[in-house]
């Protein structure tokens, strides 16, 4: 239902045909968050994040099926049957190193050695069989397993950081484009009013009530208008494009910037507050406690290659197949079958230089992460110190708004009784748009800098 809806707000701003002929809509931060979410390349790369963990957990769990095999050896030569071996057996990997298997064994033939002789309806084996050394504490299955484990947990991270860096790349076009779209609204409505300014002084000359150089003055006050509009206009587009650029349809097909009818939203957008001021939830820092705890899964894996080989194999046998038949103490101390293999390096000299670099594997990451966690205190700092200078310097440029307003407004005064000029009310008027300007760049870096904040605290997906 929800896609649904961000697809129906996509299509309302791609009709040139209906945005012709009505207002155009107001493309506001939250809609435009959705779309990027569900829509855009990144967006959808990170949800394959999701898939490629189950894929490599379900790999894991391979590590644990039963496996059947068939071992079948047969000779025959100038008409004789020398031998014919059948063994088919099932092996069902469990926890801790120990292996459980079954198999049923049959023998025939005109030559057999007599070790290999076994009873005319088969012989049945089931058992066990242990690592005792290597491979008791931790093995490749079990590792495997922990890892992908390890791996479905770092994966949802990773999709936060994902979308946490997309959120912010795209909230700065956004905003990009909301600044500039407001800075273009100063200078068209500046160029209305200082064209309505020479109309009026045209009429004043033709009265005789305006000497000729006022309208040459207010020529010229409509010309850089329009210059400085033109500009305004061209950044705006610029600012357009970097923000369609953003923007995707649900068949992968990016926006074209022609077809996009939409206006910013006139009021600043909102981001969530964060109620602790703590880089600990970043996502990026949390990538490195993922990646030392699958590093110390590596680590435990080379110390088991310190260890002795010790495998040891039990198995209970029976003729047919009655794996479990006359199943008691007496009857296993006559019909069993042990094996026993130890084996060992005399200096370990791989396993201790495996285990060596899987330490400094660790202890490097650690240093990473500190490093990550220092600079990103260190940019979390800078970026508190900055919104409390942005503030300052806001509530300084809404007052110094308000005083170029009354000086415009008193200067218009003068004007209309021939105290001033037309070349100082210029003059006053190009303030006051300097000033409305820098309000709204400053407003602009405002909230650039708090969306960079959420960035660095990890909130941005939220």
């Amino acid at each position: 239902m929800k896609r649904l809806l961000v697809s129906t707000i996509l299509i309302a701003f791609l009709l040139p045909a209906f945005a012709q002929q009505q207002p155009l809509d107001t493309l506001k931060w939250e809609a435009f968050k959705e779309i990027i979410k569900y829509y855009h390349p990144v967006a959808q790369q990170a949800n394959l994040v999701g898939r490629l963990a189950k894929a490599r957990m379900q790999q894991a769990w391979g590590g644990f099926d039963p496996k059947l095999s068939l071992d079948y050896d047969r000779k025959a030569f100038d008409g004789t049957e020398y031998y014919q071996f059948v063994t088919p057996e099932v092996k069902i990997p469990l926890w801790y190193g120990v292996e459980l298997k079954g198999n049923y064994a049959t023998a025939e033939g005109a030559y057999l050695n007599p070790e290999n002789k076994l009873p005319t309806e088969g012989l049945s084996t089931v058992g066990l069989n242990f690592s005792l050394g290597k491979g008791l504490l931790m093995d490749k299955r079990r590792a495997a397993l922990k890892q992908a484990r390890i791996f479905t947990e770092a994966s949802e991270n990773e999709q936060i950081l994902i979308i946490n860096d997309l959120i912010l790349n795209a909230g700065e076009a956004y905003l990009g484009w909301q600044n500039q779209y407001k800075i273009a609204e100063v200078y068209r409505k500046a160029l209305e009013l200082s064209t309505i300014r020479f109309e009026a002084v045209k009429e004043g000359f033709r009265g005789g009530d305006r000497p000729a150089i006022d309208t040459v003055e207010a020529l010229t006050q409509v010309q850089q208008r329009e210059v400085q509009y033109q500009q305004a206009t061209l950044d705006l587009q610029v600012a357009k494009y970097l923000l369609a650029s953003f923007l995707w349809l649900e068949d992968n097909t990016p926006v074209e910037i022609e077809k996009l009818n939409a206006l910013p939203q006139e009021a600043n957008i909102t981001l969530p507050e964060s109620a602790e001021l703590n880089i600990a939830n970043n996502p990026k820092l949390l990538s490195y406690d993922f990646k030392l705890r699958d590093l110390q899964i590596e680590r435990r894996l080379k110390a088991e290659s310190l260890r002795p080989t010790i495998d040891l194999q039990v198995g209970l046998l029976n003729s047919d197949t009655q794996f479990l038949r006359n199943v008691n103490r007496r009857y296993w101390e006559q019909n069993n079958k042990v094996s026993f293999q130890i084996a060992m390096p005399l200096t370990f000299s791989a396993a201790r230089g495996e285990l060596a670099e899987a330490k400094i594997k660790i202890r490097n990451t650690e240093l990473e992460q500190d490093l990550v966690r220092n600079d990103l205190n260190v940019k979390l700092n800078q970026n508190l110190a900055e919104y409390s200078t942005l503030q300052n310097q806001l509530r300084t440029l809404k007052e110094a708004l308000v005083a170029n307003q009354k000086l415009l407004d008193g200067e218009e005064m003068r004007f209309r009784f021939g105290d001033s000029s037309l070349f100082l009310i210029n003059a006053r008027e190009s303030k006051l748009i300097e000033a409305q300007e820098k309000l709204i760049e400053t407003q602009n870096k405002l909230l650039k800098n708090k969306l960079k904040k959420e960035w660095l605290l990890g909130s941005l997906v939220n």
